[in-house]
């Protein structure tokens, strides 16, 4: 995860966010090879998960046999993701920093692949902040390095916003997130903020997020002013835009 502050309910969140996922149908679906298929990094370079979350891409690529170094400001969910990963027989290399920091706290060109997914570049608010993210970022990969970022597509519900509201939100859980068991679904919708609700059925448990809603190109644009030699842009992992897509996702080469 990225900024505590787009927290509300972190350790309510960090107990759901498994159902909310489903781990086994992740792990089966297409989200898992387009990540191992877009790294083609060397098994004897390190992946930087900048944002562990509750571990499902670390320990997945740890089992891969990739080396992994995972990061994550939000106690909560490391500890989650400690017992994830104790589950799965591996063990996790955590560090906590702010991406805004990050750069001081590693090397440049440490990393043959760094992966920010779950939609969670959308925790920064400015422009100045997700640039600086993504230049740290770019300067921590080595040369032929990949980036690969993913947001959801917030245009669709910027420009739905009455009827998504109303309750009628439009998310297929084909991608990234699959799960049943968890509710997710925007409460508040504004152009420059989405508060996501996530209510565990059953229980009635709840959490909630602070969003960035990137309008449709403006990721891309930030991404281009950062000195990347090549950026393809995917939508729930076929190439190209889909205006339909639930998320879009971008590999980006050093």
């Amino acid at each position: 995860m990225g900024l505590k502050q787009t927290y509300c309910g972190s350790e309510t969140l960090a107990e759901i966010w498994g159902d909310f996922i489903d781990w086994e149908k992740r792990l089966k679906g297409p989200d898992v090879d387009f990540l191992i298929n877009q790294l083609r990094i060397k098994l004897q370079e390190t992946i930087l998960d900048s944002s562990l979350g509750d571990g499902i891409d670390s320990v997945h690529l740890l089992q891969q046999g990739f080396r992994v170094a995972s990061n994550e400001i939000d106690p909560d969910f490391i500890q989650k993701a400690l017992e994830n990963a104790e589950k799965h027989g591996v063990t996790l290399d955590i560090s906590q920093h702010n991406w805004l920091e990050i750069d001081q706290h590693f090397l440049p060109n440490s990393f043959g692949g760094i992966i920010c997914l779950g939609n969670s570049i959308t925790y920064l608010f400015t422009k100045e902040e997700q640039l600086k993210a993504l230049q740290n970022f770019q300067n921590l990969l080595s040369r032929g390095g990949r980036l690969i970022i993913d947001e959801r597509n917030y245009q669709y519900l910027l420009d739905d916003r009455e009827e998504i509201l109303k309750g009628n939100f439009r998310y297929s859980r084909d991608y990234v997130y699959h799960g049943q068991k968890v509710h997710a679904s925007p409460v508040s919708i504004t152009d420059n903020e989405v508060i996501m609700e996530y209510k565990q059925i059953g229980t009635g448990k709840k959490g909630y997020l602070r969003l960035y809603p990137f309008k449709k190109g403006e990721l891309l644009d930030l991404l281009r002013q950062v000195d990347f030699s090549e950026i393809r842009q995917f939508s729930d992992y076929e190439p190209g835009y889909n205006s339909q897509s639930d998320f879009h996702q971008y590999v980006c080469i050093k």
